[in-house]
């Protein structure tokens, strides 16, 4: 009977010890959905200043842009501990300020004019859809997007 109950305790120990947050994580999986969405906030900070109605054109049925990608990010922090966040986090931002940076630097030179005239195609031909798909497939594959995060946060990916 003591057997069975110190073998029943390390059952339930291995079992909670799955549980918990020190189980493996798969942090590129996490990285990379995160950057997508840091990428998606930042196109959208950045628009809404040349175009004002920027953020509810590129939302979606639950909201304009900048609601549905903080949900998002709420949603793929609220799977990891403040440790395994910090890292992730910094390297997903870094990534998409660079990438954003990249793009919008590209645009640099000329008038002043020139500039806001090309940030404004920038916004419309490139941004907009990008960020588009980040809040529709959000939208529309919410069930899959939790599935990533569970697989993620159990070491899958």
């Amino acid at each position: 009977m003591r057997r069975a109950a110190a073998i029943s305790a390390a059952t339930l120990a291995l079992a909670l010890g799955a549980m918990s947050p020190a189980r493996a994580l798969n942090e590129d999986v996490m990285r990379n959905v995160l950057s997508s969405v840091f990428l998606a906030q930042n196109f959208t900070a950045v628009c809404v200043k040349v175009d004002p109605d920027f953020a509810q054109e590129a939302g979606g049925k639950n909201g304009d842009a900048s609601k549905v990608i903080a949900h998002m990010k709420d949603e793929i922090l609220a799977t990891m501990t403040r440790e395994e966040a910090a890292p992730i986090v910094a390297s997903a931002a870094g990534a998409a300020r660079a990438v954003g940076l990249g793009m919008i630097r590209a645009l640099s030179g000329g008038s002043a004019e020139e500039q806001v005239i090309r940030v404004k195609a920038l916004c419309e031909e490139t941004a907009k859809p990008i960020v588009r798909s980040v809040v529709e497939n959000h939208d529309e594959r919410h069930e899959f997007f939790e599935q990533m995060l569970k697989d993620a946060r159990q070491g899958r990916g």
